[in-house]
């Protein structure tokens, strides 16, 4: 008996649906009936065209389409859908259970960036978001602001000696306060974390 299968095409840029051939085969060789004067037409071409298909295949041989595939259960018969859903229905349980699990890590984690950002745990992601990122913007401003006063208490050589140019009042020449050695300099000190020493020492 003929097997009717599709064969898909790939669709181009204008094609309103994906383009396919009719393919018929292990078909038996039709008999045509000749003279009366009427032109011949072929069967499967006219259903070809009644469906819509670009083309038509017919061969006594069998043809596989590996994209036609019917799934075979471990007798060689063919799934249903049915069939199909329940071989799939532990994979899809085990998929259901990652989910849960990844939706109680997420939430866990959000408790643990509201708590670390000092907010209400029932904030949503995008207020979590904009904190952070106004988080960053203090810090960078934060940040700015050192290295400017670094650069102001930066270290300068003066008569053999290298001193903080702020805290010494040094005008490239000349100091107008005691000059301040540069491992003494108070504020690079506090910048430093580092109280527990007098400037004296």
């Amino acid at each position: 008996m003929a097997r009717l299968q599709i064969l898909e095409l790939p669709e181009g840029a204008n094609d309103d649906r994906p383009p396919f051939i009719l393919v018929v085969d292990e078909s038996v060789p039709q008999r045509v009936v000749l003279g009366g004067g009427n032109p011949v037409r072929d069967y499967w071409q006219d259903i070809a065209d009644k469906i819509g298909a670009c083309g038509v295949i017919v061969s006594p041989e069998t043809i596989d389409i590996p994209a036609n595939d019917v799934p075979l259960d471990t007798n060689g018969n063919p799934l249903f859908m049915q069939d199909v859903r329940a071989l799939d229905g532990p994979r899809l349980a085990a998929e259901r259970t990652d989910i849960a699990s990844d939706m109680d890590r997420l939430a866990k984690r959000k408790r643990e960036l509201t708590d670390a950002l000092g907010m209400d745990r029932t904030r949503d992601w995008d207020d979590i978001r904009n904190a952070a990122r106004g988080l960053r913007k203090e810090r960078d401003a934060q940040a700015e602001a050192i290295e400017r006063v670094r650069n102001l208490h930066r270290p300068v050589e003066h008569q053999g000696i290298t001193i903080c140019a702020e805290c010494s009042a040094w005008d490239g020449h000349t100091t107008d306060n005691s000059p301040c050695g540069y491992e003494h300099c108070p504020t690079l000190r506090a910048l430093n974390g580092d109280t527990e020493h007098s400037p004296e020492e």
